[in-house]
């Protein structure tokens, strides 16, 4: 797992060692964050691809614990809570799932060669506007690590829309270009009158999803938490509270029910990834 060449190991001999951690996280969705320790940039070709490592905005409380136990070796961290890119993983909820990888190089000479140093999964983690923490856990010791990864569960376990559900939202997203202004808050968006009433039921977009598209608050993405007639009650407030020229499309939720949704309501029953019909504690015993 540390395997370097040998003119590494002859400049690790050297008195003057100028070493930096290099780190990589990536989510599923192909989102990619590079980071260094070194307080300044240093570019380094990342499988045959130069790629520039900014400086890490934050720190390790207590830098990669080893352990000599069976137990999972964790490292705290926390940086801060900036970007839209990275505000955008965590709201898609693709952060839990990151593969988190660190190396150390010499700043002099960073593609001498890479020692890997931790190899782990974001464990977890909590966010503010301002700050996200919490944990990273190594894979190079996983002998306490849940198998199977997946709880059984009588409900879908895909994200809707994910790889794994295998639907294509855009399918059903509506575009919708003009909202009641006046009767619409950054909590509450009222569409205007039969925009969706003429054609969907009440809670038909519950648990589904708001991008909004134009206006101040454009890239903020919101869960629908509920749809009543023409009005989204949305999850947690937009960032802006002029809704002028607001636009945004939408797609009805799922709630991962084989019959009543992945079947009746997408087709999509082949996908679904639950177990519906393990018997209930209280109905097994």
């Amino acid at each position: 797992m540390r395997d370097v060449n040998s003119a590494f190991w002859l400049r690790l001999q050297a008195d003057d060692l100028d070493i930096a951690e290099l780190i990589d996280l990536e989510t599923p969705s192909g989102g990619a964050f590079h980071w260094t320790t070194a307080n300044q940039p240093i570019t380094y070709t990342l499988s045959g691809v130069p790629t520039t490592y900014i400086p890490f905005p934050g720190g390790t409380g207590s830098g990669i614990e080893e352990s000599i136990d069976l137990g999972v070796s964790v490292m705290d961290f926390t940086m801060a809570n900036t970007g839209p890119i990275l505000q955008g993983q965590l709201l898609s909820a693709d952060f839990a799932l990151a593969a988190l990888k660190i190396g150390q190089i010499f700043t002099d000479t960073p593609d001498l060669d890479r020692m890997e140093i931790y190899t782990g999964k974001i464990g977890d983690f909590q966010f503010d506007r301002l700050e996200l923490s919490g944990q990273a856990r190594n894979l190079w010791k996983s002998l306490n690590v849940q198998w199977p990864y997946y709880t059984y569960q009588d409900k879908c376990a895909w994200r809707f829309g994910s790889a794994g559900c295998g639907f294509n939202t855009s399918s059903i997203t509506l575009a919708i270009n003009t909202i009641n202004v006046g009767s619409s808050t950054t909590l509450n968006i009222l569409l205007n009158s039969g925009t969706l009433t003429q054609s969907f039921a009440n809670n038909r977009f519950d648990l589904g999803r708001a991008t909004f598209t134009s206006g101040t608050n454009s890239g903020a993405v919101r869960t629908i938490r509920v749809q009543t007639g023409d009005l989204l009650s949305l999850s947690y407030i937009l960032p802006n509270g002029d809704l002028t020229g607001l636009q945004l499309s939408i797609y009805p939720g799922c709630k991962k029910r084989l019959i009543d949704d992945c079947k009746s309501l997408y087709n999509n029953d082949t996908n679904f990834f639950g177990s519906p019909w393990i018997p209930k504690f209280e109905q097994a015993f």
